[in-house]
């Protein structure tokens, strides 16, 4: 069954208002359990949202009755003594994966992939997203190319897009482009409206990003893992942002 399809059976279910059974299924109709929770971050959580201080033994009460309507599942990583809880069309597999991730790479990824940022960027970048979903957290050298690659296709759509693309092109190597250092410096300098196409400071900083990915696709003696990008991804998101909105 369907996400969509187990959140409408959530709201389906006879549930009295203003109960804590009405909290989760709250949770599940809002998407809070589309990725798998710990009870302590959803005790957290109920806190903030709704005022209320639960511990941990209620949320696993009552979650019940939805795990007996088979709309939420519970995952236990192989070592691990404590429940995740996620909705149950999500796989297994899947869920543990998504566990064993970082709460950072998590935080960055909500993010990297915020559906505001990604409608922006799902025509010309559809499948390099996906690639990038896939792998980002898990691998290094594939994360460090992907986005590499993004961050120079998208300074050639967005210049291109405003009339500059000769001022990409590579003069010495026809229907060849210049190389990323410079491409982050023209979108540094041509300006519309008077504001940068990407703003001088974060094209500086971008450059960190430029060096990883060069060391993904050329270096064969050293790879790039994902303690490596994590401090570049602030600076990642917000030229990626800065270019979308040329789009």
């Amino acid at each position: 069954m369907s996400g969509k399809s187990l959140k409408a059976q959530a709201r389906g279910l006879g549930i009295a208002p203003g109960s804590r059974h009405a909290i989760v299924q709250k949770l599940v109709i809002d998407g809070v359990l589309d990725r798998p929770r710990s009870s302590a971050e959803l005790v957290l959580l109920i806190q903030e949202t709704f005022g209320q201080k639960w511990r941990t033994i209620h949320v696993q009460t009552y979650m019940k009755k939805f795990l007996l309507a088979g709309i939420i599942r519970a995952v236990k990583t192989p070592h691990g003594q404590h429940n995740f809880w996620v909705l149950a069309s999500v796989p297994k597999e899947d869920a543990l994966k998504t566990i064993g991730k970082t709460q950072k790479i998590m935080d960055i990824e909500e993010n990297l992939f915020s559906r505001e940022l990604t409608k922006r960027l799902a025509k010309d970048f559809g499948r390099e997203l996906e690639e990038l979903h896939d792998n980002f957290g898990k691998n290094g050298n594939c994360s460090a190319f992907l986005l590499r690659k993004i961050l120079e296709k998208l300074i050639i759509v967005a210049v291109s897009k405003n009339g500059g693309e000769h001022l990409l092109r590579d003069s010495g190597r026809p229907g060849g482009w210049k190389g990323l250092k410079d491409m982050i410096d023209i979108a540094a300098r041509e300006k519309i409206s008077g504001i940068p196409i990407l703003i001088p400071k974060t094209a500086n900083e971008i450059k960190g990003l430029k060096f990883l990915g060069d060391t993904a696709a050329h270096n064969p003696l050293v790879g790039v893992d994902m303690a490596t990008i994590i401090p570049q991804m602030p600076y990642v998101i917000t030229a990626y942002k800065e270019l979308a909105e040329r789009l």
